[in-house]
């Protein structure tokens, strides 16, 4: 799975403490992980991207991941039938991030 974060941050090394923050929600499903990618956004000042790859251990439920997303935000955008992808902002509509710092989260089912 790959998951685009965007934070709220000023520096590389604040954006990778809320990068660790999703890691560290992840853990108990999570395989292996490998960081693809922090640097600042080009379109919004204050704010970083965040890329990362993660392969999720063999036998988790849907119950165990929807868990750990409920975790980063109580609400998501899924796209695709079956579900290829994953959208949570601060400009959806009704949605309260739960982990501090993020500004949009995105993720790809491979």
């Amino acid at each position: 799975m790959f998951i685009r974060l965007y934070v709220n941050a000023k520096s590389e090394p604040e954006a990778c403490l809320v990068l660790e923050k999703v890691i560290k929600i992840f853990q108990p499903v999570l395989k292996s992980k490998e960081i693809q990618k922090v640097e600042p956004y080009w379109k919004i000042d204050g704010v970083y991207v965040v890329e990362i790859t993660m392969l999720i251990s063999e036998g988790k439920t849907e119950a165990e991941i929807n868990e750990i997303l409920e975790s980063i935000a109580d609400k998501w955008t899924r796209f695709g039938s079956p579900i290829t992808e994953l959208l949570a902002s601060d400009t959806t509509e009704n949605c309260n991030f739960l982990l501090d710092g993020l500004k949009m989260i995105n993720i790809h089912f491979e």
